[in-house]
C-alpha cells in the first residue's frame, strides 16, 4: 500500500494561551553537584471532576487532570501544532484511511506495565467499543475498523473513513491511553483511580477537596519540577482569589474580571489572559413543544441583545461570537450573528402560537462561574418577550446528569471548545444527530450529511467548504443561541514558572518549577 509520510502537522495555527515556558527542571536549576529539593504545587480550580475515565469524561476539569496522569500518542505544542509524543513517527496511505505509528520505546507505566503497541490496541478497542457506550467514542473510536500490531513498537489503525482531523483527536485526553493492567482488572475502577505513562501519577481523590497527584519519577521526558500537584475545587471566585493572594494556592483558574485591577498591584501575583476556543451558547432543546418549531428558536436568537452582553457585561473582555465554533479553529466561517430585534422575536413567537408565560427551565453549571452573567442576562431578555424563564444553577455533576434527560429542561448554558483546534470536535460532538452529547437533540441529515463530509475529506479546502455550509445551516435553523467567544484569566504566583495553557484550558504541567 503506498504510503505517505507525515513529517510535520501542516495544519492551521491556533493562537495559544500559554505561560511561558522558561523554567527548566529541578535538577537543572540547582549547582553542579546539588539538587534543590522539588516542592509541592497547590491549583485552585473551579469545581471537583466528574470521572477521570478519559474515553468517558466530557468536562474540561477531569480533562485537565487527566492531562497531567496520561500521555497521548502525539500531542499539541503551545501552537496548536501536533508533535510526536508515545508515537514517534506516522505515515498514512493515499486513500487516508490506514495509519501507521512508530512507538517510543522505553517506556513503562505507571503500575509497571510495559508501554508498547499492545497496550495501544487495547486502548482504542475499547475506545471503538459501540457496547461499552463511552462519551468519547464519537472522537476517535466510531471511525476505527481495526488494529493491528506489528511487533512491540509498532501499530496500524485501520479506519472505515478517512478522516481529516485524526491526529488532533489523537492528540487529547479523550485519546490518552491508560495501563492495559487497568482495562483487564478493574475498568470500572479507571474512572477513580487512572493509571497511565505521564509526569504524575495519581494518589488520592477526596471528592469536595481535593486531588493529589505526585511526581512520576521514571517518566521518560525527564521528572518534574514539583514533588506533587493538588487540585482544590473552590467555587467560590473570592475564596480562590484571596488563596492566591495569600499563597494557599500557586495557581488558579478563571479569574473574575472584578479581581484585575486590584491583583495588578500585588507585586507577587499575575494574572494572564489570552482568546480561547470556546464558544458560549445556550442550547435549545428541539424534542419538546414549541421548541421543536424553527421560528420559536429563532425568535429566542433575535431576543438576545448580544452587543450589550459583549461591551458592557463583559466590558469588551469577550468576542462577540459569529458562528458555532471560535473564529481562531480551523473550519471557522463568519455566518453572522442575530441582529437584535425584539419586534421581529415577538411576530415570530406569536406566527408559532406561543403563548405569554410559557415556562422554560434554563439550566447551568455552577463551577462555570464566568458564565453565570451571561445566563442571567438571557435569562432577563427573554423574560421581555413575556416568557416564565427559571434560572437552574446546578453542581457539574448534576447539571451533566440533568443534560442525559431531556424532559427536564428548555434550554442550557454550554461552552463549545475546539478541544482538537479542529471544528469537527464541537460540530460532531455537539450538533451530530447520533451524538450522545448532542444536548439539543438537533437533527438534520443535510446537517450531518456536511459535518461528515467535513471529517472525511483530508484537503484542507474542501473541509472549509463543507463546514461554511454546515454552519450556515444551524444558524438558520437556531438550534443554539450562540453568545460570544471567551477569554481566559489565570493566577499565578510570580515564583511559578512553566505553566503553559492552551486555547482549551487544558493546562500542561510537565515544565512547571516552584521556585
Amino acid at each position: 500500500m503506498k504510503q505517505k509520510r507525515i513529517a510535520k502537522w501542516a495544519g492551521p495555527i491556533v493562537l495559544a494561551f500559554s505561560l511561558l515556558v522558561t523554567a527548566c527542571g529541578a535538577n537543572e536549576t540547582s549547582s553542579p553537584g546539588a539538587e534543590v529539593e522539588a516542592k509541592d504545587l497547590i491549583v485552585g480550580l473551579t469545581g471537583d471532576p466528574v470521572s477521570l475515565d478519559p474515553h468517558n469524561a466530557t468536562d474540561t476539569i477531569s480533562s485537565l487532570i487527566n492531562y497531567q496522569i496520561l500521555d497521548t500518542l502525539v500531542a499539541f505544542n503551545d501552537k496548536m501544532q501536533i508533535v510526536p509524543r508515545l508515537a514517534e513517527s506516522w505515515t498514512v496511505s493515499e486513500d487516508g484511511k490506514t495509519w501507521t505509528f512508530k512507538l517510543r520505546q522505553g517506556v513503562t507505566f505507571q503500575d509497571g506495565t510495559p508501554f508498547n503497541s499492545e497496550a495501544v490496541k487495547i486502548n482504542f478497542e475499547r475506545l471503538a467499543d459501540k457496547g461499552k457506550k463511552l462519551s468519547r467514542r464519537v472522537l476517535v473510536g466510531q471511525f476505527i475498523e481495526k488494529i493491528t500490531t506489528n511487533g512491540d513498537y509498532e501499530v496500524v489503525f485501520q479506519l472505515n473513513t478517512p478522516q481529516g482531523p485524526f491526529l488532533n483527536n489523537l492528540a487529547v485526553t479523550a485519546s490518552g491511553i491508560l495501563s492495559p493492567k487497568s482495562i483487564r482488572e478493574n475498568e470500572q475502577g479507571i474512572a477513580k483511580k487512572p493509571i497511565g505513562t505521564g509526569p504524575f501519577s495519581f494518589k488520592e481523590w477526596t471528592p469536595g477537596n481535593q486531588v493529589v497527584l505526585e511526581a512520576n519519577p521514571q517518566y521518560w521526558g525527564g521528572k518534574p519540577g514539583v514533588k506533587s500537584v493538588t487540585f482544590k475545587p473552590v467555587p467560590e471566585n473570592a475564596a480562590r482569589v484571596i488563596m492566591l493572594e495569600t499563597g494557599e494556592a500557586d495557581v488558579i483558574e478563571k479569574v473574575p474580571a472584578s479581581e484585575f485591577e486590584r491583583l495588578k498591584s500585588n507585586e507577587e501575583v499575575q494574572v494572564v489572559s489570552r482568546p480561547t476556543n470556546r464558544v458560549l451558547y445556550v442550547g435549545i432543546n428541539t424534542t419538546v413543544a414549541p421548541f421543536d418549531q424553527v421560528k420559536v428558536r429563532q425568535a429566542l436568537n433575535y431576543a438576545i441583545d448580544r452587543e450589550t452582553l459583549v461591551n458592557k457585561l463583559y466590558e469588551g473582555r469577550v468576542k462577540l461570537a459569529t458562528a458555532s465554533v471560535a473564529a481562531q479553529t480551523f473550519g471557522y466561517s463568519d455566518v453572522g450573528a442575530y441582529s437584535y430585534d425584539v419586534e421581529k422575536a415577538k411576530q415570530l413567537l406569536q406566527e408559532a402560537g406561543v403563548k405569554e408565560g410559557t415556562k422554560i427551565r434554563l439550566i447551568l453549571a455552577a463551577n462555570v462561574i464566568q458564565d453565570r452573567p451571561a445566563a442571567e442576562f438571557v435569562q432577563n431578555n427573554l423574560q421581555k418577550l413575556g416568557l416564565n424563564v427559571e434560572l437552574k444553577i446546578l453542581e457539574l455533576g448534576s447539571y451533566l446528569e440533568t443534560l442525559k434527560d431531556p424532559s427536564t429542561y428548555e434550554l442550557f448554558v454550554r461552552g463549545a471548545s475546539a478541544s482538537t483546534g479542529d471544528a469537527d470536535s464541537v460540530l460532531s460532538d455537539g450538533l451530530l444527530s447520533t451524538s450522545a452529547t448532542n444536548y439539543s437533540h438537533y437533527a438534520n441529515p443535510k446537517v450531518d450529511e456536511w459535518i461528515k463530509a467535513g471529517a472525511a475529506q483530508t484537503k484542507p479546502e474542501e473541509r472549509q467548504k463543507s463546514y461554511a455550509e454546515a454552519l450556515k445551516l444551524i444558524k438558520e435553523e437556531a438550534p443554539w443561541i450562540s453568545l460570544h467567544e471567551d477569554v481566559g484569566y489565570v493566577g499565578m504566583r510570580k515564583n511559578i514558572e512553566g505553566v503553559e495553557v492552551q486555547p482549551t484550558y487544558i493546562w500542561d504541567l510537565r515544565k512547571v518549577v516552584k521556585k
